[in-house]
């Protein structure tokens, strides 16, 4: 028989001939080891027979889901190159499940007759990657954008977008040009799309000011690869505030009139912000996706829409999860996080304790992971782990920032900017000086500072909110496994509001209004699992070791941002301390420290408030390990009571079985849970530090002390010392007459 020879049904023949041999060798009896070479050579292939049947078995496939993903995408995987669109793709996909993306409606299309959420569940695929190599997932709505669940840090990356930020506006984009071009090899189309997808273009866009040019100017976008549907005002707006920041710190340099209100010590708060900034947003592009960097394929070297950029970002992507514009990211998130923890959870299989909890469960999935109906059939009170994981990712990581989040963030970006104009009035001069060059300078300081420090405060309480809601989502799947449960009310959908556009309540199916009214006379309606279903434990365990990984890269970014803000931090406080202590050497004006004093509390306490949200998350697994080992305890004492002889029964021994099976697994789950999230993975801070409350402890008492001791060294100069701010501009001087008895 030829390698080449095809079967019947188009496969190989060699490999049917070798099923075959398989099959019959198997179903005889493998003789003793000591017998003929053919009979050694039976049981070989029997014990093969038997290995690929166990890892074909559901337990298998689903605790190492790769296998899965292999088995399913062999048979239609893409072939990968540098040049695929993913957009055909996906819509080719999409027409073998009975539409496209563009046929189904886009994102906002209301003549669809598909809700978003089941074009999310069609859209969003799991295949190759772009890399060649491993699995990653697309969505028809973000065009040649991929989730690579192995995300490395991307050093080229890191550097050249710190050396771009650094250049001031409009000089930015001649040094994104010249850098892309001769260093890395790209063409001038491919570096102008790049420019503009960081939010870069030549001043020459300034034309849009003068009446009349909208036509002039929107040639000029094209011409120059500005990201579709980018307005007008995102242009201005980030030229001009970098513009503020460059203009105080040429007036202070060169004009002495300037210098007699703004000392150069105040403008030290604002570049120690500025730095932050561009540090993050280099740590921001070093952990992007390669589909979105990548030099030989990346998304930001082709025409761009402006929501490809939006989803990218901390405070317009990952906060705002559930917004039209990238509606299908938590399915991304999730998909990219079952191949991160390499798990399958399709047909896995979970008994939430009632038909309300499991009704709940699956309108909160929004159709991910949904059984058919034959499955569902069995047992209303079962779901698939893909809903669970589903449902806990909508409620609690897609959860937006608390309302107070944002106007508590410009209030104190308000008080900040306001510091520095309010001590000088308070030394008894002008808040903004007295000459035009020193007001204009005093008004742009005063804008940039209120711009740059609320921006630096949104990626440091993004930090501290993304693991807030981490740890919601785990505590709730945490409470599933002991009474009293995780409450149904948290999975029940909001009321939509009724308003034109909008469904009312009256309106919603009639299983979603009996499941409301449900709640509403039970309050106390529970999701509660039950461990000795060897069924369910094992799948709580794989829905654990998934929901870790949800958001895993934007944490990495977050890690990041947090070493980045505790660096500040320490810098900020290091500053006042030197003020102090080197008041001798160097002056400074009651401006600057009220300024570093506002920067020092506000960012040591988001870096410690990210820090303790973080250990929070640490400080669970002791107390769910805790309570696994009591399921333990109360298992094996049913076994002992089983096991005696006076109530020992064919029904008490098969019971026995069941239990002994059911106390292994729970101890395995428990084991796993201390090595994985205690021992390998937990979560970490700071780049490498594990959160854990010594961590914290130090960090806060670092941050307080330093904070402290320049305080207490600022009273007691002034207080025993003579020292004051009584000197010309608020100067702080030493009274030449203090001690003169």
């Amino acid at each position: 028989m030829m390698a080449g020879d095809q079967g019947r049904d188009g496969s190989p023949a060699r490999g049917q001939w070798q099923r075959a041999i398989s099959k019959v060798a198997a179903s005889n009896a493998v003789p003793d080891p000591m017998d003929t070479v053919g009979d050694r050579f039976a049981r070989v292939i029997k014990e093969r027979t038997f290995l690929d049947s166990v890892n074909n078995e559901g337990a298998f496939l689903a605790a190492f889901g790769q296998r899965s993903l292999h088995n399913r995408l062999s048979s239609k995987n893409l072939k990968v190159d540098s040049g695929r669109d993913l957009e055909t793709e996906l819509e080719d996909l999409g027409s073998a499940d009975g539409g496209a993306p563009s046929s189904s409606g886009a994102p906002g299309d209301d003549n669809s007759s598909e809700t978003k959420a089941e074009r999310v569940s069609r859209f969003v695929k799991v295949q190759r990657s772009m890399k060649g190599e491993g699995f990653a997932v697309s969505s028809a709505y973000s065009r040649n954008f991929e989730y690579d669940p192995n995300l490395e840090f991307k050093f080229s990356q890191f550097a050249r977008t710190l050396f771009y930020e650094l250049h001031p506006p409009g000089a930015n984009w001649f040094t994104v040009i010249a850098t892309e071009m001769l260093v890395f090899g790209h063409t001038f189309k491919e570096a102008k799309f790049c420019a503009a997808a960081r939010g870069m273009l030549p001043p020459g866009f300034l034309i849009r000011l003068v009446p009349g040019t909208k036509g002039l100017f929107e040639r000029y976008c094209k011409f120059f690869g500005a990201m579709e549907g980018m307005p007008f005002f995102f242009h201005l707006f980030f030229y001009f505030f970098g513009f503020w920041m460059y203009f105080p710190i040429f007036a202070v340099a060169l004009n002495a009139d300037v210098r007699e209100y703004i000392e150069p010590l105040e403008l030290l708060p604002m570049i120690i912000l500025q730095l932050g900034r561009v540090l993050c947003l280099a740590c921001k592009y070093a952990l992007l996706p390669e589909s979105y960097v990548n030099d030989r394929y990346g998304k930001i070297y082709r025409q761009m829409k402006i929501a490809d950029m939006q989803r990218t970002l901390v405070g317009g992507g990952w906060n705002k999860s559930k917004e039209d514009a990238h509606f299908d990211m938590l399915k991304m998130e999730l998909e990219n996080a079952c191949i991160q923890a390499d798990v399958d959870l399709n047909s896995t299989e979970i008994n939430v304790g009632s038909a309300q909890a499991a009704a709940a469960i699956r309108y909160r999935s929004h159709g991910i992971g949904e059984q058919p109906e034959k499955s569902r059939a069995k047992s209303s009170e079962v779901v698939s782990g893909k809903e669970l994981l589903a449902a806990l990712t909508d409620v609690h990581m897609g959860a937006p920032m608390p309302p107070h989040m944002e106007p508590g963030i410009m209030v104190f970006s308000i008080i900040f900017s306001l510091t520095a104009p309010i001590m000088r009035a308070w030394c008894g001069r002008p808040m903004f000086g007295a000459t035009h060059l020193s007001k204009a300078a005093s008004a742009f300081l005063m804008m940039y500072s209120w711009f740059i420090f609320a921006n630096n405060m949104t990626f440091s309480a993004s930090g501290a909110w993304h693991y807030k809601r981490h740890y919601n989502a785990i505590l709730a799947l945490n409470n599933m496994v002991r009474y009293p449960g995780e409450r149904v009310v948290n999975f029940v959908p909001e009321l939509p509001p009724a308003v034109k556009g909008k469904i009312s309540p009256d309106q919603e199916p009639a299983e979603l209004q009996q499941l409301r009214r449900a709640v509403a006379m039970d309050r106390e309606l529970a999701v509660v699992v039950d461990l000795k279903d060897p069924a369910s434990c094992l799948c709580w365990s794989l829905v654990r070791r998934s929901l870790r990984h949800v958001g895993s890269s934007w944490g990495r970014r977050m890690n990041a941002y947090s070493i980045i803000f505790l660096m500040m931090s320490f810098s900020s406080a290091g500053v006042l301390l030197l003020l102090y202590y080197g008041a001798e050497q160097i002056n400074h004006r009651l401006a600057t420290s009220g300024s570093f004093y506002v920067l020092s509390i506000c960012i040591s306490f988001l870096v410690c408030t990210t820090a303790i949200e973080a250990a929070a998350i640490n400080e669970m697994v002791p107390r769910l390990r805790s309570w696994l080992k009591r399921e333990t305890v109360a298992i094996a004492a049913q076994m002992a009571y089983l096991d005696d002889p006076k109530v020992r029964t064919d029904a008490s021994r098969k019971e026995e079985e069941q239990l002994h099976s059911a106390h292994k697994l729970i101890e395995s789950v428990e084991q796993y849970i201390l090595v994985e999230e205690e021992q390998s993975d937990p979560v970490e801070v700071f780049f490498k530090v594990n959160a854990t409350p010594a961590a914290v402890t130090f960090v806060v008492s670092s941050l307080l002390s330093m904070l402290l001791i320049a305080m207490q060294r600022g009273f007691t100069m002034m207080d025993s010392e003579g020292w004051s701010y009584n000197g010309p501009q608020g100067q702080f001087v030493r009274d030449p007459n203090a001690g003169v008895t």
